[in-house]
């Protein structure tokens, strides 16, 4: 087909016309075109932010949670058996432990002014030996006659037990009377028995005006043969020199006599044999009794014989 000049002109035509009429949508279309696309680190923060509120809206509008209580599991507790602490035994240098009353018992009556020796047995509780520096001294009460201190004879270990003696006088005034009595160590320090050596020995008696002056003492004489010889019987008043004594007649195994009331060692001689008899105790020593007015003392028997004279106990 032959393409006409004229056929050329007219499609340069149109084409300008149509180049003509796109030029305006071009121009208004540019700024919208030129706009910067946003960037991916926009976009998700742009995500971001938006399940951001959405999660605090759920939030808020969520219902409260019901609280759980939550129990400790129990745990198993070992009980440790602790020992108790141990106590310390107590001790003190100077201590004593009363023993007994070995002559005077407690009420024991007496006649005004009647002399007698009081006599307790005392052990040495404490640590230290008992010097003849010490002494036992009067501390209080009814002051029984002009004494108020003794000399001890020293020697008395931790442990020991000694008779301790003092004689003393009945007062004029009756009633019961007490003295008490402790210890004093060298440094001028008291001490007695108790828990902490604090507390005093004491002798009591009852002063009474119908008190007798004499008591009536009978026993045995056990010597040891079928035939008595003629003896002598003598009767050793404790703490004093005083000695009563009585001739007993051979073939006589019995005796009935009267003493003075107070404490007493009583012992038989027979001179032709050359034989002591005496109350002892079970160590051989002589022991002592007591006289108390208007009353009698049984069984003072004298069984234990032999050649050598016996000691003195108490």
């Amino acid at each position: 087909m032959k393409v006409t000049t004229n056929q050329i002109l007219v499609l340069f035509a149109i084409v300008a016309l149509a180049v003509v009429a796109c030029l305006p949508i071009t121009i208004f279309a540019m700024p919208l075109i030129g706009q910067e696309r946003p960037s991916q680190a926009d976009s998700a923060a742009t995500l971001q932010a938006v399940v951001s509120q959405t999660m605090i809206s759920m939030t808020q509008n969520a219902p409260s949670p019901t609280p759980t209580l939550f129990l400790p599991s129990a745990t198993p507790v070992s009980v440790t058996n602790t020992p108790l602490p141990t106590a310390t035994a107590v001790t003190y240098c100077d201590w004593v432990m009363f023993l007994k009353d070995v002559t005077i018992p407690d009420g024991t009556q007496m006649g005004p002014g009647e002399v007698f020796t009081k006599i307790w047995r005392l052990q040495n509780r404490g640590t230290c030996t008992w010097t003849s520096d010490y002494m036992l001294v009067f501390t209080g009460g009814d002051q029984m006659g002009a004494t108020t201190a003794v000399r001890l004879p020293g020697g008395v270990a931790p442990g020991q037990a000694l008779d301790v003696s003092v004689t003393l006088t009945a007062p004029n005034s009756l009633g019961h009377q007490v003295g008490y009595w402790m210890l004093r160590n060298p440094s001028g320090v008291l001490f007695g028995y108790g828990n902490s050596a604090e507390r005093a020995f004491y002798v009591e008696i009852k002063v009474a005006k119908e008190s007798l002056p004499h008591g009536e003492v009978t026993g045995s004489l056990c010597y040891p043969s079928e035939f008595n010889p003629p003896m002598t019987l003598y009767f050793e008043k404790t703490g004093t020199t005083d000695v009563i004594q009585f001739s007993i007649p051979e073939n006589q195994n019995v005796y009935s006599v009267l003493l003075p009331n107070g404490t007493y060692h009583a012992y038989a001689w027979a001179s032709g044999y050359n034989l002591e008899g005496a109350y002892t105790d079970s160590s051989g020593l002589m022991k002592t009794f007591v006289v108390r007015g208007g009353e009698t003392t049984f069984n003072i028997n004298l069984c234990d014989w032999g050649p050598y004279p016996h000691g003195r106990g108490n």
